[in-house]
């Protein structure tokens, strides 16, 4: 442990963790034997003198990194086995999740049945299917297909999660059976006996399923409703096994042993510490293993381990030290941790600590450090929240202040000790306790939540964000009575998002990639249009929650003029609800009006209508009255920008199609009809359009076989050229008033990195 004590290893940590980091921004990984020749140069720099020595460091970080992801690579679902049924073996990992149509679960040691080819770590979704637990071995017949998400700017990196999470391969279960082989045991097996324990203990009683989320880590048992309220109060990171109630269980095991052997309970002939550092240390990993070593936890227990390792051998490095380390070592067993979101909230909030509370615990009471810690972690974050998209609330502060100790100081301690009683006594009402605990705080969370709506903040831009982060380290620091005034100065270029918009007379138009469904937004220079909103699953997940209103945030629209929804299908108007709440809407127009949702408060859609933004020309031109087919009753808009239009289609059919050949229809972008069904894009609608560019917004290989080659071949012979958000992400197109048009974008390009599809 010499090592602890060089005053150098704090220079050479940071310049290995960041070749550690370095692979994560390549858009395709450099050759493997980029990573052997970098190897061999690491100890011909390191004879050499500092500088070459940082860049060795740089280096050996780079090389392990680069292997590794490598290897993580070839870890994903063969091609071969892409979009296959297949029947396969395999065992339960991780706590089952169940959702509204069936369960959503991980399966390890997977195989095909009929080849015995080993299967990757996978992610499954069972509709309809049977209960599942943690070890169980299943066989199963299932749809296999490599992982992919949507692609949409400022939206949740699905593909990223994956990737981080070690999942090769997602699967829809179509049937299974499960096997008479003995649960596995280890961490999964712990886990999931503690869970089920208890849920017999509790039964029926109020606050069971949140408290689970803070014994065994499980947050799919908090409901929807539940993270609104943690959301809004910016308590969320009390409904999981953090890294603060490690560390206190940590510290509890310490104290009470330390105090055993002070007041005589305790004899021994070595000194006590060698004892408690152990037996703490153990306690914390123990606790960390119910959360399935999550990353807020490995950076805990990695500290709390660092930490006494020390005072075991008698060494005080700096709290810096035990930092960085912990950050390596986090990084090194696994160089994809840092694209969860939580692994850098979890060691932002430790490093703004350690920087905003040094020099100051001895100055003042225990409630000013309170108070001041509370302070600093709000502050501190706010950077790294708008780096990852993620909502802020005012409230957390003084919610925290009192939060935090109920959780960590009452209801955390009363759940751990009752769940020991319970599974070793058989006694549950100090779990009790703790339920009724946690419910008297949500109640309170709850009221709380009533008087803040968190926001949702576009990215500034990295200069402005480097800017923010540069005030907000002023403000928290020793310094901040000096610095205060320049530093206020440097906070607003967070709220500054660069917005820029179309020139007078020009159109963007920006298709979203929303899956099996549409959401397309028409931007000119003061105004914004939305047509449709993709859909809500039945699985309760909402696009327009999670992809549509991030996207509009990101691409700097903080209101919406008209929202027009084509017509009721769920894959067009289901988000409606979700965007109408998060923002302004001047005003909502619908096709099939009367199966719209009531709160939305639309007009109806009105062949003729016609208005003008900047102008650029709206014109509503066709919508079949009732008792039309749903999808003929789209309402279908037309928008012109000097010479060129767009023509946006909903789902309307070939009838539909012929019934608009009388009108102006000529567009130099045409968003496909129908997704690109075969019952949709006649030849005769095709040429009365003309379009130079044709939009396909379907879902990435689709139960629908939406687009169909036939219509696809159809466009191709009419030399139009298909786009699919499929494969390109969400597209950007821009119309200029005196002629010019092109392609801006496709997102999935213009952010790919070497996880991506």
């Amino acid at each position: 442990m010499d090592v602890l004590r060089r005053p150098r290893l704090i220079v050479f940590l940071p310049a290995f963790i960041l070749g550690l980091l370095s692979p994560l921004m390549c858009v395709a990984l450099p050759p493997l034997w980029l990573a052997a020749g970098a190897c061999l140069l690491v100890p011909l720099l390191w004879r050499r003198g500092f500088i070459a020595r940082l860049l060795a460091a740089l280096l050996a970080g780079a090389a392990w990194a680069l292997a590794w992801h490598h290897l993580a690579l070839g870890e994903r679902l063969p091609a071969e086995f892409d979009q296959q049924t297949v029947v396969m073996q395999g065992r339960i990992a991780g706590l089952p999740q169940p959702t509204a149509t069936g369960w959503r679960f991980q399966v390890a040691d997977a195989h095909e049945v009929r080849s015995g080819t080993a299967l990757p770590f996978m992610r499954v979704h069972w509709y309809g299917g049977e209960p599942v637990m943690q070890g169980e071995y299943w066989q199963f017949e299932a749809r296999l297909r490599r992982p992919r998400g949507m692609s949409n700017p400022g939206t949740f990196d699905y593909e990223a999660w994956l990737y981080a999470q070690g999942i090769g391969a997602l699967a829809s279960i179509r049937g299974g059976e499960r096997l008479d082989v003995p649960l596995a045991p280890g961490i999964d097996g712990m886990r999931g006996h503690v869970r089920e324990r208890i849920l017999l203990a509790l039964d029926s009683h109020a606050g069971t399923e949140r408290l689970l989320a803070l014994i065994v880590g499980d947050r799919s048992v908090l409901t929807r409703e539940d993270w609104l309220v943690l959301q809004a109060t910016g308590t969320s990171h009390l409904m999981v096994i953090s890294g603060l109630h490690v560390g206190l269980l940590a510290a509890a095991v310490f104290g009470l042993i330390t105090l055993a052997g002070r007041i005589g309970l305790l004899r021994l002939s070595f000194p006590r510490l060698w004892l408690a550092a152990p037996l703490a240390i153990l306690a914390a990993a123990i606790y960390a293993a119910l959360a399935g070593f999550a990353v807020p936890t490995q950076r805990a227990l990695l500290m709390v381990a660092l930490v006494l390792l020390a005072r075991v051998i008698y060494r005080q490095p700096g709290p810096w030290i035990f930092w960085l380390m912990a950050l390596c070592l986090v990084v090194l067993f696994d160089p994809a941790a840092p694209l969860l979101a939580g692994f850098w909230l979890s060691f932002m909030a430790v490093g703004a600590l350690i920087f905003g509370m040094a020099g100051r615990l001895s100055q003042q009471g225990m409630w000013w450090r309170w108070g001041r810690a509370q302070w600093v972690i709000f502050l501190g974050l706010w950077p790294w929240l708008l780096l990852w998209g993620m909502p802020g609330s005012l409230l957390a502060p003084l919610v925290n202040v009192v939060a935090i100790p109920w959780v960590s100081l009452l209801v955390v301690p009363a759940a751990l000790l009752g769940t020991l009683l319970e599974l070793t006594l058989g006694i549950p009402w100090l779990l009790w306790f703790a339920a009724e605990a946690l419910n008297g705080l949500f109640l309170a969370l709850q009221w709380a939540a009533n008087w803040h709506v968190p926001r949702y903040l576009a990215f500034p831009g990295w200069t402005n964000w480097v800017l923010g982060l540069i005030g907000v380290m002023a403000l928290t620091s020793p310094l901040a009575r000096l610095l205060w005034l320049p530093a206020l100065a440097c906070l607003p270029v967070l709220l500054a998002a660069p917005q820029p918009r179309p020139p007078e007379g020009h159109m963007w138009v920006t298709v979203l990639d929303v899956g099996q469904g549409l959401s397309v937004l028409v931007q000119t220079r003061e105004h914004a249009l939305l047509y449709d909103a993709g859909a809500r699953l039945s699985s309760g997940f909402d696009l327009g929650e999670a992809v549509v209103h991030p996207a509009l945030v990101t691409l700097g629209v903080g209101s919406l003029d008209v929202m027009l929804l084509s017509h009721a299908d769920n894959d067009h108007a289901g988000g409606a609800g979700a965007i109408a709440s998060r923002m302004p809407v001047g005003r909502v127009i619908a096709g099939q009006l009367e199966d719209q949702d009531p709160a939305l408060g639309a007009q109806a859609c009105r062949p003729g209508e016609q208005w003008e933004w900047n102008g650029v020309v709206f014109e509503i031109i066709y919508s079949a009255p009732p008792p039309a087919p749903a999808n003929e009753r789209s309402c279908v808009l037309r928008v012109t920008a000097g010479p060129h239009s767009v023509l946006l289609t909903g789902d309307v059919g070939i009838r539909g199609e012929y019934q608009m050949l009388s009108r102006e229809l000529g567009a130099s972008l045409l968003l496909a009809p129908h997704h690109g069904s075969r019952t949709s894009s006649s030849y005769a609608f095709i040429r009365a359009v003309q379009p130079q560019w044709v939009v396909f917004s379907a879902g990435h290989a689709n139960r629908f076989n939406h687009p169909h080659p036939n219509v696809v071949a159809r466009y191709r012979e009419l030399k139009v050229e298909p786009v699919y958000t499929s494969r390109a992400g969400a597209v950007r197109f821009v119309f200029g008033g005196r002629g010019s048009a092109h392609l801006e974008w496709g997102w999935r390009d213009s952010a790919r990195r070497f996880w991506h599809e």
